[in-house]
């Protein structure tokens, strides 16, 4: 069962709903939370692609710079859209960082937030959607996220790998010939 306090009835029928609402919220935030990982990896790598195309010294600054000093999702994103304006201006298009932003706040959004296990959200007994709480501009909100929303956001995250792995494919190429 998920998280419950111990004064919790756990064979009550709201802690079997809020189990059930656990589970959902695993299948639901999981996925998109493991698309974001690999956006961020790959952002760290086409940044350490760029300053260490030889492989001993990538692997370092990859685990001192990137990971080491925990550069955070959002200044990595920066990091990148600077670097490809900056050096690659022909590979940079304003439209992916923006999906990127996107892709980044709803990740810190599901991240971050609670998920939503009062009473009278799981009484609805929704199957197909979980909410969570959000604190906003000093006010508690909540966001509904459902099983059809999820799916879309998973396909915006796999046209974002889609692009990064371009783009990085040519940032390898282009330092691999500046290095010879």
């Amino acid at each position: 069962m998920g998280q419950q306090p111990e004064f919790i009835d756990k064979n009550s029928e709201l802690a079997k709903r809020a189990d059930v609402k656990y589970k959902l919220a695993t299948r639901i935030r999981a996925p998109f939370l493991e698309q974001a990982i690999v956006i961020d990896r790959l952002i760290a790598d086409i940044i350490s692609q760029h300053f260490c195309p030889d492989e001993k010294k990538r692997t370092l600054f990859f685990s001192l710079i990137t990971n080491g000093i925990t550069l955070s999702f959002h200044a990595s994103i920066n990091v990148l859209e600077k670097l490809l304006k900056l050096c690659y201006p022909d590979l940079y298009e304003k439209h992916l960082f923006r999906k990127l932003d996107t892709i980044r706040n709803f990740r810190n959004r599901i991240a971050h937030s609670m998920l939503d296990t009062s009473e009278e959200f799981l009484a609805k007994g929704y199957t197909d959607r979980i909410r969570l709480v959000v604190h906003m501009d000093g006010k508690q909100k909540h966001q509904t996220i459902t099983k059809k929303d999820i799916n879309e956001r998973l396909g915006e995250c796999t046209e974002v790998i889609l692009a990064l792995v371009n783009i990085q494919k040519e940032v390898i190429t282009r330092v691999s010939k500046n290095s010879v």
